[in-house]
């Protein structure tokens, strides 16, 4: 067979199956499908689930089992692309409602000293916790209060020699949380503390550290006359 006749075989092939594409097509136009709303007919004695589209849809394939007959189904996923599904009327899963932010000065009040010096055992690889002994970071013995970069005998980086003003417990909170951040530039390696409850504790202890700690601040309370309506106001 030569190259010529290869070639009639090879364009009669691929008219032939050009001709089925377009007779489908023009088929598909003049008698579009239609999905089948109910049986043409019912069988005695015989009683068929109803196809529950929506939920068929969501969990195609693994609710295809449980869903009417095989002709219900099957007409309906070969039109699931024309067909409007109704939506479901289930409630949405509830969210939950993020947990209120407590102050720092409730947190101290509740804090725990003892819990603060275990968890503040991490300190130690750098810290002191005791008067006048620096190792690689100053003693944080009478931390809270003091000015920042106070003690004198320590050489402070370039960062915190920058600093002004003190440890208040303010202060303490924000560098707890991420020191890296609270000072760019300081030479601590420490990750900082996440948990809000962990840094009150650390704070609650290093107040210990001094022979007169600092006062803890106000817990503002919120009077039940100051949650009340205003005058005028409905409801």
């Amino acid at each position: 067979m030569d190259t010529w006749e290869r070639l009639k075989i090879g364009t009669a092939v691929t008219g032939t199956a050009l001709a089925f594409l377009v007779i489908h097509w023009i088929t598909d136009l003049v008698f579009p499908e239609t999905y089948a709303v109910k049986p043409g007919y019912k069988v005695a004695d015989v009683s068929e689930l109803q196809v529950d589209l929506a939920s068929l849809q969501r969990s195609w394939p693994a609710g295809l089992s449980g869903q009417g007959g095989r002709a219900n189904v099957r007409d309906f996923m070969s039109n699931i692309e024309k067909v409007s599904v109704p939506r479901s009327a289930e409630t949405p899963p509830a969210v939950a409602a993020p947990e209120p932010q407590v102050d720092l000065a409730t947190l101290l009040a509740r804090a725990d000293a003892a819990k603060g010096r275990q968890t503040a055992q991490v300190c130690t690889s750098c810290h002191s916790f005791d008067q006048g002994q620096d190792r690689i970071g100053p003693s944080l013995w009478g931390v809270v209060g003091r000015n920042v970069a106070a003690d004198k005998a320590f050489t402070y980086s370039s960062a915190f020699a920058a600093q002004t003003g003190s440890w208040t417990y303010q202060r303490l909170d924000h560098y707890l949380t991420n020191p890296a951040k609270a000072v760019p530039g300081n030479k601590m390696g420490f990750a900082g503390l996440r948990r809000a409850e962990d840094r009150a504790n650390v704070i609650a202890f290093l107040r210990t550290l001094s022979p007169s700690p600092v006062p803890l601040p106000k817990v503002v309370e919120t009077s039940p006359q100051s949650r009340r309506s205003p005058p005028g106001s409905s409801g």
